[in-house]
């Protein structure tokens, strides 16, 4: 496995490798492949404005319909839910809400420098606690590159190399970037990933975390 590139302090992140398995790592390729004419080009927040689609700072596409993959993914998660947060330090409530979305990052695809809790419009009553990033890809792989840049208060970085049936988590706040992939055409060919960001109650609002 390519073990995480780090400088300077390292950013708060765990990772799990064999999160999933083989096989339902390629179920969801699979359901990626008969489902590619429902990806596209994925938008952004920022703190002034709603959601858009600028591919000079996000270059990639998504798809939001997961079907029944999305409630199994969702209960592997919880069944390490515990553990994150307490390595990572993140307050969560008992029941928490989960955004869930499927990426595909293309020949030159990037994602700039951002965090996925800044204060922004996004018409939500809760906000991101937790990051959770999922590996998976066609077998052979088909790209270089995408590497999950995590970076450090003291302008440390970790470099995580998206590694077939890997999970990583980190903090929301995190700041973190996609670097550039390479790769041939084909829908195929990308770098894939689930998204699943847990989030919980605005501040002032119940239920309270217990931590």
């Amino acid at each position: 496995m390519d073990a995480p590139m780090t400088t300077a302090a390292t950013p708060a992140h765990v990772v799990i490798d064999g999160f999933l398995g083989a096989a339902r790592a390629g179920e969801l390729m699979q359901f990626a492949l008969e489902h590619e004419s429902e990806f596209h080009q994925s938008r952004f927040y920022t703190a002034e404005r709603e959601a858009r689609v600028d591919t000079s700072v996000r270059d990639s596409s998504h798809l939001l319909e997961l079907g029944p993959l999305r409630a199994a993914f969702a209960a592997s998660v919880d069944v390490v839910l515990a553990r994150l947060t307490s390595e990572l330090n993140v307050c969560l409530p008992s029941e928490t809400k989960k955004e869930i979305e499927m990426v595909r990052y293309g020949d030159g695809g990037f994602f700039k420098r951002h965090a996925d809790a800044p204060p922004r419009p996004d018409g939500h009553d809760s906000v991101r606690a937790l990051t959770l990033v999922y590996y998976f890809h066609a077998l052979p792989k088909r790209f270089d590159g995408g590497e999950l840049r995590l970076f450090s208060p003291d302008a440390g970085f970790a470099d995580v190399a998206p590694v077939y049936d890997r999970l990583v988590a980190f903090p929301s706040t995190a700041l973190h970037e996609v670097r550039p992939t390479r790769c041939a055409s084909a829908f195929a060919d990308g770098r894939f990933s689930i998204n699943c960001w847990v989030r919980r109650p605005r501040e002032g609002q119940s239920p309270s975390p217990s931590c």
